[in-house]
C-alpha cells in the first residue's frame, strides 16, 4: 500500500504544510463559458492564481435550446461549459462561494454548480 498523500505548494498566497498540515479544500466550479473571465479576475482578486480550467458539456433538464446544425434544427438539453478546480484553505471556503454566487446571481442566463471536497481525501 502506498504512502498518504502529502500536499505541498501554495494555497492562494499561503505556504502550504508539506507535512499533511495542510487544511484545504479541492472547490470545482462549472460554470457557462461566459462568466469565467469575470469569475477568474475576481479570484485574483483575492489571491488564488492557480487553477485547473476543462471544457466539459452539461446536460439541463430545464435548460433546452434550439440549435441548427448543417440546415437542420433540433432542441437539446445539452450546453458547453467550463470545468474549474481549485484549492481553498478551509477557512476561505465560504467567502469564495458567497462571492461566486454573486456572480452568478446577476446572469439571468446563469447557472454555477459548486461542490467541494476535503483536499486529505485525494
Amino acid at each position: 500500500m502506498s504512502s498518504p498523500l502529502q500536499l505541498g505548494g501554495m494555497i492562494g498566497s499561503h505556504e502550504m504544510d508539506p507535512g499533511g498540515g495542510a487544511d484545504a479544500k479541492l472547490l470545482t466550479l462549472v460554470l457557462p463559458p461566459g462568466l469565467f473571465d469575470q469569475i477568474k479576475q475576481a479570484l485574483a482578486a483575492v489571491g488564488v492564481r492557480r487553477m485547473v480550467v476543462t471544457q466539459v458539456y452539461r446536460v439541463d433538464d430545464g435548460d433546452n435550446r434550439v440549435e441548427s446544425y448543417r440546415g437542420q434544427r433540433f432542441e437539446t438539453d445539452v450546453s458547453a461549459g467550463l470545468r474549474v478546480e481549485l484549492l481553498a484553505r478551509t477557512e476561505d471556503v465560504g467567502d469564495l462561494v458567497h462571492m461566486i454566487g454573486g456572480i452568478g446571481s446577476n446572469h439571468q442566463s446563469s447557472n454555477i454548480q459548486i461542490w467541494m471536497i476535503d483536499a486529505r481525501r485525494l
